[in-house]
């Protein structure tokens, strides 16, 4: 499964798929109070910014799904960018039916 190539031509080439911004992100993160070592799960996660910030900037670990190969892969890529490639990964699937082998601190879908 794959999202329409319409959709990968005009939002590959941005991190962010939704009117959220890097500092948007960073706000949820702080008001969710997020710790080292908590698990997320971000259910369509596009290109993985807001995992891969929070694994960074909290410590976070988890798991991003989404149903685009592309962003998928660009998500990995922004894993080995900024070096938390080891905290999280992404699936590529379907996220309305994934259900987690772990429990999870948050689950996203933003």
């Amino acid at each position: 499964m794959d999202i329409p190539r319409i959709f990968n031509i005009a939002e590959s080439a941005h991190r962010i798929h939704n009117p959220f911004t890097p500092e948007k992100l960073a706000t949820l993160g702080a008001a969710l109070r997020l710790e080292t070592g908590t698990r997320v799960l971000d259910l369509g996660s596009g290109s993985g910014e807001m995992l891969c910030t929070w694994a960074r900037d909290y410590g976070v670990i988890g798991t991003g799904i989404d149903m685009s190969q592309l962003f998928t892969e660009q998500a990995k890529l922004r894993a080995e960018e900024l070096g938390v490639a080891d905290q999280v990964k992404f699936i590529h699937g379907d996220a309305t039916g994934y259900v987690s082998d772990e429990k999870v601190g948050v689950a996203a879908c933003v």
